[in-house]
């Protein structure tokens, strides 16, 4: 079941930006985000009131947009935009509307800049080509600028990715979480290049996310073996495989096995959630001897395997509404 943790923040009118602005920079300063771009030079922008997506709105962000792209500290590129919204989000719904009416505009906002009228119009209309969406209509590749190619290893140099944040969430292990609602963008190129240069801390951060989400779906009481877990989440993420090929495969009228049913990690993920829960529980019980993490879990909460599976791998978006079992 969807639900929607409100918070209320008593405090929040007295909180002043730059307040806002120093707890997030010391947040980050103290290592307490899994992310492995968050640290660096930052260009923090207190966002106004944004409720529609608007020329004047562009025109705001381009002028922002302009300043980041040219921001420089001792020489060095001021690698990371940090956009703070007018107010704190109340809810993940908000949460979700908003980034991604933000999203549009900063689009807008960049194809603004480079003068191309015709995407920027696109951009407005949400109708800009490229764009991938999840099962509960999350951008699965949230790029701002120009999309990498898929065919070739290229990514545009001011190509941004796009973020959300917020303290909505229950664990603060989670990596969305953070003490205030916020919008990071960093270069796009930064996370090939990491990903390249370092695959090692690539494969900790995706670890981190995967155990991250049980705590939030979870609380941060859950009896989880951290290294029998490290052991055992590549199963996991082969039965995401096996489920989405089963699906793909039903479809197109194909053999599972067969090469044309395979897919990427996002589309691979879309059509595990829309899975049933039995079709999961027959992958479940069919390792279950291997999966000893995933049976003491079930065991514990109650929760089927499907939302177990499912909460560590939900990374991909602007703002993920996580599933709270019911």
């Amino acid at each position: 079941m969807n639900t929607s943790k409100i918070v209320e923040y008593p405090s929040s009118q007295s909180i002043s930006p730059a307040e806002r602005e120093h707890a997030v920079r010391a947040w980050i300063s103290r290592k307490e985000s899994v992310c492995p771009y968050a640290p660096g030079l930052a260009r923090f922008i207190h966002l106004p009131e944004i409720n529609s997506l608007k020329m004047e709105h562009v025109e705001y962000l381009s002028k922002e947009m302009r300043a980041f792209y040219s921001a420089k500290e001792n020489g060095k590129r001021v690698g990371r935009w940090m956009l703070m919204p007018h107010k704190e989000w109340g809810s993940h719904e908000e949460a979700h509307i908003y980034s991604e009416r933000i999203f549009w505009l900063l689009n807008a906002a960049y194809f603004h800049l480079v003068k191309d009228r015709k995407s920027v119009q696109a951009a407005l209309k949400q109708d800009l080509k490229g764009y991938d969406r999840g099962y509960k209509g999350e951008i699965l590749n949230p790029i701002v600028g120009n999309l990498p190619n898929k065919n070739i290893a290229i990514i545009p140099p001011k190509s941004l990715f796009y973020s959300a944040l917020s303290p909505l969430y229950k664990s603060k292990k989670f990596y969305r979480y953070c003490p205030h609602s916020i919008i990071p963008l960093v270069y796009a190129s930064e996370f090939q290049d990491l990903k390249t240069k370092h695959p090692q801390v690539t494969k900790t951060v995706a670890f981190e996310m995967a155990h991250s989400g049980l705590f939030e779906l979870f609380g941060d009481n859950l009896n989880l073996d951290i290294e029998t877990f490290r052991i055992e989440l590549p199963i996991w993420g082969a039965i995401i495989d096996r489920i989405s090929e089963v699906i793909r495969s039903n479809i197109k009228g194909i053999p599972s096995q067969s090469q044309e049913a395979k897919g990427c990690p996002a589309s691979n993920l879309s059509y595990f959630r829309l899975s049933s829960p039995e079709l999961v529980n027959t992958f479940y019980l069919k390792y279950i001897e291997n999966l000893p993490i995933l049976k003491n879990i079930a065991r514990q909460t109650n929760a089927l395997p499907k939302q177990i599976i499912g909460a560590c791998f939900a990374g991909s978006g602007l703002y993920t509404i996580p599933d709270y079992p019911s």
